[in-house]
């Protein structure tokens, strides 16, 4: 059995994986080799306790040393998963547009380019590229109004807008991460792993009461962390 697999039972045998939520390690912390033998013994204990049959068992070859190793990398897996989970949440209940047009779209292929509407009934320009990053033509723009007005896409009392290059039409929406426009979840994976992007939304968007919820810690734990 390698490392990886050892590792895998051994977290196995941690959880129960019908009750395990990841919102229950934001207070946990890292433990060290005497309380990985702690839980070590205990787990060997209720395994007993339970009379179960060797292979729903922690392996024999585990070890506290690999028990440490494998609940510290669980509670930092599960607090990754639920401080993704609640800072989509944030992005989400507080329409953070403008930190995804500046900060995930500029690096992601796939990403939406979302504008105000605003920036359309002011301007005489598309402010959309066409395929091949070409400026669209009063012609590519009778097109674009002809079809978004056909498939009623496009309202310009709406806040923000997007435009469909493939198919030619415009959309418009007011909560384009609640309706699915925008990916909440992948915005927030990103930002955790962005220096520039976390430090923004801890400096800039969350009070200190958003970044407990969201965190589970203070600001200056997270930074240490």
């Amino acid at each position: 059995m390698t490392k990886a697999e050892l590792i895998e039972r051994i977290v196995d045998a941690m959880i129960d994986p019908w009750t395990d939520n990841p919102d229950d390690y934001l207070d946990s912390t890292p433990i060290d080799i005497y309380g990985a033998m702690d839980l070590y013994n205990q787990i060997r204990f209720d395994e007993a306790s339970a009379d179960l049959e060797p292979d729903e068992r922690m392996p024999e070859e585990a070890t506290p040393a690999l028990v440490m190793e494998a609940y510290n990398c669980l509670i930092r897996a599960r607090k990754h998963e639920a401080r993704v989970a609640r800072l989509a949440e944030f992005i989400t209940d507080n329409d953070c547009v403008c930190e995804y047009a500046n900060y995930y779209y500029p690096t992601h292929d796939d990403a939406v380019d979302i504008i105000p509407t605003d920036f359309i009934t002011g301007t005489d320009k598309f402010p959309f590229a066409m395929h091949g990053n070409n400026t669209a033509s009063v012609l590519d723009m009778l097109f674009i109004g002809k079809n978004s007005a056909e498939a009623g896409t496009f309202d310009p009392n709406l806040e923000y807008c997007w435009f469909d290059a493939d198919k030619m039409i415009l959309h418009s929406t007011d909560a384009p991460f609640s309706d699915g426009t925008l990916d909440a979840e992948a915005f927030a994976a990103f930002a955790l792993d962005d220096a520039e992007t976390l430090g923004y939304f801890l400096d800039g968007v969350m009070d200190d009461n958003d970044i407990k919820y969201v965190f589970g810690c203070t600001k200056e734990e997270l930074i240490n962390e």
